[in-house]
């Protein structure tokens, strides 16, 4: 199942909403374990939706998760934003996407958006939490809280110093803060009763996931505890960009464990196209990826 279109889950709508779908990084340089013989079984799935021999790059995407049920519209993660200058990360730098235009398209004006869940605060996920506008960058969601870990918002504004760090606390964190919009939460933490944010440390110390759930079924919104379908069958793989690899692979485990054969649906946000999928039984070390 795909989510070009609308996913019902009970009371909820789940809509994908597109920065980037198609080259990802070269799996070489993304996952220090890739080995080739390895996932040489794998190869019938992954080509061409996950990977791209070819190319000799995976395939991935960025995008949003938006939630709407009756009284509450709710944006998981923000993807990069536009015009935002990233020199230690070139592939996120400068884009010029059509993301509010997606979001506009799937019946949301920014502006009807109640909260943003930042999973953590890496520059791929919270990068259209502000635009630029006559010069300066303002909240792009001007009516909504932006909810994140306490944790995690230390560790930003806190001793990282790198060049991205400095931009994105200038043109990203210190705007919201400015607005007085940030709402910062110790985990666990209920936005209602059908939503619980809870703390999967790994990918950063304040990653956390966003758990829904309702009488037609549930799904958790991943962030970055898995990048690529072949953590699911490999979930001891952590990625290049995880800051405890080890610790990483532990909150991937447990989470697959915890999602294998109940149906629920895996909403990560860098997934290629299905964008999500279940969690079938175990596969020596690992589980199934159901992406049909």
């Amino acid at each position: 199942m795909g989510i070009d279109s609308d996913m019902k889950i009970g009371n909820a709508e789940i809509v994908r909403i597109e920065e980037y779908h198609g080259l990802g990084f070269p799996p070489e340089a993304f996952f220090p374990e890739w080995n080739n013989d390895l996932v040489t079984r794998h190869l019938d799935w992954m080509v061409p939706a996950h990977y791209s021999p070819d190319e000799g790059r995976l395939m991935g995407s960025v995008h949003s998760w938006l939630i709407r049920l009756p009284k509450l519209t709710i944006l998981v993660d923000t993807c990069s934003g536009n015009h935002k200058y990233r020199p230690d990360s070139p592939f996120f730098s400068m884009m010029n996407s059509t993301y509010i235009e997606n979001l506009t398209a799937a019946g949301v004006h920014p502006d009807e958006i109640d909260i943003v869940f930042c999973t953590h605060l890496h520059i791929d996920h919270v990068g259209w939490n502000t635009r630029l506008l006559d010069g300066r960058w303002v909240p792009t969601f001007k009516n909504a809280k932006y909810v994140a870990s306490r944790t995690e918002f230390d560790r930003v504004t806190g001793t990282d110093e790198s060049a991205d760090s400095t931009h994105l606390m200038a043109d990203t964190i210190q705007p919201i803060l400015d607005s007085n919009q940030w709402l910062l939460i110790d985990t666990p933490y209920d936005l209602t009763d059908e939503l619980v944010i809870e703390s999967s440390p790994g990918h950063t110390t304040g990653h956390s996931h966003l758990t829904l759930t309702t009488k037609g079924g549930k799904a958790v919104f991943t962030g970055d505890i898995v990048h690529h379908p072949i953590q699911i069958y490999l979930p001891e793989w952590s990625s290049a960009a995880c800051a405890d690899p080890h610790l990483a692979a532990h909150t991937r485990k447990n989470i697959l464990e915890s999602l294998s054969e109940t149906g629920t649906w895996l909403m990560p946000v860098h997934f290629a196209k299905p964008f999500c999928c279940r969690v079938g039984k175990r596969d020596g070390n690992g589980f199934v990826c159901e992406l049909g």
